[in-house]
């Protein structure tokens, strides 16, 4: 695994517009450490407050029912803030994250991220608008649970996941490939619905699978689709 610096944290939204002062007060108290894939960086109801800056790798918000069924919330790669809501309100952890590949992250503890929230306002900008995003996503996965059938759901999640792929292009390349029974998770269903669901893909030219990888040819139409269901 690469072996990175605080430096790193410049390219992280939380950090990239302080000036060199604030920078160099809130990034003295935090401490880089390495993952393995499949570590756990934080479990469902502990009780650390630490709050991580994800700089390298991928990692997974789930939460895992009584029988071991595990229900998805999202992917976090690097740029991503994890942790803040314990350290904010002091509560347990509200889902577990595991790192689906190696990760390197930037560790801060909580009385420092609280005080880097009250001194230094760009930095406290940075988190609200990450918090508001996360309301908004909460917000629209509701509303979906609650009026979308399965494939409307389904296609909604892929359109998002070839989103923030394909960084701006009409094309995007999901590598490697989420399972049927990861998406699943993430829409409340079970795998075989979304094994269907995406031989009906498939067989539409939307999804075009590729040894580990899941590409989509055009986002344009697959935008189209679901806002054909948002429709309905």
């Amino acid at each position: 695994m690469t072996r990175l610096s605080l430096d790193a944290l410049r390219s992280v939204p939380y950090f990239s517009s302080l000036d060199a002062a604030a920078f160099a007060d809130i990034t003295r108290h935090c401490a880089i450490r390495e993952y393995a894939a499949q570590e756990l960086m934080m479990g469902h109801t502990d009780e650390t407050r630490d709050v991580l800056f994800l700089l390298q790798g991928l990692a997974r918000v789930s939460l895992y029912s009584a029988d071991g069924q595990r229900v998805g919330f999202r992917d976090i790669a690097a740029g991503t803030i994890v942790g803040e809501l314990s350290a904010i309100d002091g509560l347990p952890r509200s889902a577990s994250v595991e790192c689906v590949e190696p990760c390197v992250a930037a560790v801060m503890r909580q009385p420092h991220f609280l005080a880097a929230i009250a001194q230094h306002p760009q930095f406290t900008m940075a988190v609200l608008r990450h918090l508001t995003g996360q309301m908004r996503s909460l917000t629209t996965r509701v509303f979906e649970f609650s009026t979308m059938a399965v494939r409307q759901r389904l296609r909604a999640e892929l359109l998002r996941m070839a989103e923030k792929a394909a960084k701006g292009q009409g094309h995007a390349t999901l590598s490697p490939a989420p399972t049927h029974a990861e998406i699943a998770s993430r829409i409340s269903t079970h795998r075989e619905a979304v094994t269907r669901e995406f031989a009906w893909l498939d067989a539409q030219g939307l999804v075009v699978k590729e040894g580990r990888a899941l590409k989509i040819p055009s986002l344009v139409k697959l935008r189209q689709l679901v806002e054909k269901d948002w429709a309905e």
